[in-house]
């Protein structure tokens, strides 16, 4: 069971592995069959399917985000907790409210990733 505080640990580690832009350091949250869907796929890997397959893939499209966002910085601002996954909403690298929901396998590794961006004003 995904308690508040391992969740809050949890995100903390998550965050910061993002923010140091350490591509092993971020991939080693995920599975290695990680299923992973945001609009921002379409736009940084032109697949307009939003979908990346696994963590040969993932990694690619980390690391070209990192490239392309030159400082990155998430304010948390809630974490919701399921039965095996979280929902954390954030404020992503341009100021956008981001949700992203993880979908963990039974040993607490991302196997499926929802994120869900804000419509710009």
């Amino acid at each position: 069971m995904l308690t508040v505080e391992k969740t809050a640990e949890y995100v903390k580690r998550w965050v910061a592995a993002f923010e140091s832009k350490d591509l092993d350091r971020v991939l080693a949250f995920y599975t290695d069959d990680v299923i992973f869907h945001s609009p921002l796929v379409a736009r940084l890997s032109h697949d307009p399917s939003g979908t990346i397959q696994g963590k040969a893939a993932l990694r690619a499209y980390v690391r070209k985000g990192f490239e392309v966002f030159d400082h990155i910085k998430f304010t948390v601002l809630e974490v919701l907790r399921g039965v095996d996954s979280i929902a954390i909403h954030y404020k992503g690298i341009t100021g956008t409210h981001v949700v992203e929901v993880l979908f963990f396998d039974r040993d607490g590794m991302v196997r499926e990733s929802y994120v869900h961006y804000a419509s710009a004003d």
